[in-house]
């Protein structure tokens, strides 16, 4: 039996079941296995035909042939299907409803997410973790067509880790109100109020020393100071 990563299991209270999902960039295919040993995903008919619960791609072939032998030692080749492939290219042949890529940066993910104009689609549900930058995708989603509709945090050492949940929704988007929304996400269970204030914490820091060092270089300060603002209404509005 797999057991996840804290920042793994974040994903697993989004997957629906009965609904065929794509993992991009999967490396060791444990999020497919993990989701097909408790059965939340179970075998459908794909677009092409053929009867899957998962496709685990990944553009390098080495964590493409690391997933196949994940799969294999736990008997889910005829559940899980590996493709080495770049992004979601392809994958349109499947037609999965449910696309999960995690453990890039965030522009990466747009770039993956606006490659593919397939997913554009009713029913579709895009489960994402950006490792930096995540104020770009919360900001391309919209204009994507997705609203957020869940976030999710966890924390492994002492990096926090974003969990974006989107589905098509082109009628009802939401754009982030201000920047410090867009960087640090607003929809998270009362259960992780501790670490987003940890996470708003972090953020303050951080851009606190990018905008000590414009001013010593001379350079224009403005958006840093309303990202701390923004940032600290945040802080406040999450109180004790």
């Amino acid at each position: 039996m797999i057991h996840l990563s804290p920042r793994l299991m974040c994903a697993v209270k989004y997957v629906r079941q009965g609904i065929l999902l794509a993992d991009v960039g999967t490396d060791h295919a444990y999020l497919p296995i993990y989701l097909c040993q408790k059965r939340i995903l179970t075998p459908v008919e794909a677009k092409n035909g053929e009867v899957l619960s998962a496709i685990a791609s990944d553009i390098n072939k080495g964590p493409v042939e690391r997933a196949e032998q994940h799969i294999r030692a736990e008997r889910l080749s005829g559940y899980i299907k590996t493709v080495c492939t770049d992004g979601l290219n392809g994958l349109e042949a499947y037609a999965p409803k449910t696309v999960v890529v995690f453990g890039m940066g965030g522009e990466l993910i747009v770039s993956i997410l606006e490659a593919a104009p397939w997913i554009k689609a009713s029913g579709m549900r895009l489960i994402l973790q950006p490792m930096t930058h995540p104020e770009k995708l919360r900001e391309a989603l919209p204009r994507m067509g997705f609203a957020i509709t869940g976030e999710s945090l966890s924390a492994e050492g002492d990096r926090i880790y974003q969990v974006i949940c989107a589905d098509y929704a082109p009628d009802s988007l939401c754009p982030p109100k201000d920047p410090a929304e867009a960087l640090t996400g607003c929809l998270y269970p009362p259960e992780e109020k501790q670490l987003h204030r940890r996470l708003i914490e972090q953020a303050i820091k951080k851009e606190t020393r990018a905008r000590n060092a414009r001013n010593l270089a001379g350079q224009d300060t403005a958006a840093s100071d309303a990202l701390l603002a923004a940032l600290q209404v945040q802080l406040q509005a999450l109180g004790g």
